[in-house]
Order: structure tokens, then sequence, then C-alpha cells
């Protein structure tokens, strides 16, 4: 059984990468990137605050390069989403390829906000670390937004989850 509070496993909001809902995808890939390079790994979100320090959004690796492929190729993977179809994945990534570097130079300046996920759920410090994970697994998202009295004090990740499961399940 996992026990314990949302407190217990939570990176502090100032430990955790945050950019401005209208700051440019390449300010956000050079956040990211920089965050990258210089400690590996940790991160590979960051959260999306308003021009009145509230959190708007949350935006991945995943959305910056998404953001990246032309308005065909989103359409076509939205379509396919649906309808559980194969896409032509070798030609769709040729087409892409060619226009790939015309498209990041047309999209640096692209705002955060046209690409971010707006949040949806939240937990509180003092949620047991259950409620996030069932939010987590009913609503496939990876992270949380944490609150305080109203406040963002830190994000809960699905790693820091996993190790609070996996340290219950090796006990065994």
């Amino acid at each position: 059984m996992i026990t314990g509070t949302v407190r217990d496993i939570l990176v502090p909001v100032a430990e955790f990468p945050r950019i401005a809902h209208d700051a440019s995808l390449k300010d956000a890939y050079a956040l990211l990137h920089r965050q990258h390079t210089s400690g590996g790994w940790r991160y590979r979100h960051m959260l999306v605050f308003d021009g009145e320090s509230k959190v708007v959004g949350i935006i991945g690796l995943v959305d910056l390069l998404r953001a990246l492929m032309p308005d065909y190729i989103r359409a076509t993977l939205s379509q396919h989403a649906f309808s559980g179809a194969m896409v032509a994945d070798a030609s769709l990534s040729l087409l892409w390829q060619e226009s790939f570097p015309a498209q990041c130079r047309q999209l640096a300046e692209v705002s955060v906000a046209n690409h971010m996920a707006p949040v949806r759920h939240s937990v509180r410090t003092d949620d047991p670390i259950t409620r996030a994970a069932y939010l987590m697994i009913a609503h496939h998202v990876h992270m949380l937004p944490v609150l305080e009295d109203g406040v963002v004090v830190g994000v809960v990740r699905i790693v820091d989850v996993f190790n609070q499961a996996a340290t219950e399940v090796l006990r065994g």
C-alpha cells in the first residue's frame, strides 16, 4: 500500500522549470535544453504561468516536438487517433524531414500558450499519494500541480509516484 501524502514527494515549484504563457517556443526549447544539459533529464515538462503568476498549463517534450509538425501531419495524427487506423509513417516522416528546418524557423516565435496542455487536474499537499496516482492513471497525465491554500507550491510527477509504489512492491 502506498502511504504518505503528496507533500512527501512533491518537487517544490521553485525547483521546477516554469515559463510565461506568452514566451516563445524558442524560449521553451532553450529552457528545457539548458536544464537537460546542465542537470540531466530530471524534468520533461514545465509549468506555464499567466501574467498574474497563476498556472494555466503544462508543456512538455512531446508538446514541443508536436509543435514543429506541419498542420497536415498533426491533422492526420488526430484523425487516426480516433479511428485506430495506421499512419503511413515512412512517407509522412519524409515529408516532414523536408520541411523541418523551415518549420523550426517559422515556429520559433509562436507563443507557448498555443501548444501547452491546460491544467485540468491538481492535488493538494495533504492528499494521499494514491489520489495523485489515481488522477494520473485516469486522465493519462504524467504530472500534477500541487496546491496549498489555492496556490501552486509544487508538482508531483509520475516517476515519484512510481518510486513510492516500487518501494512497497519490492518490500513485498
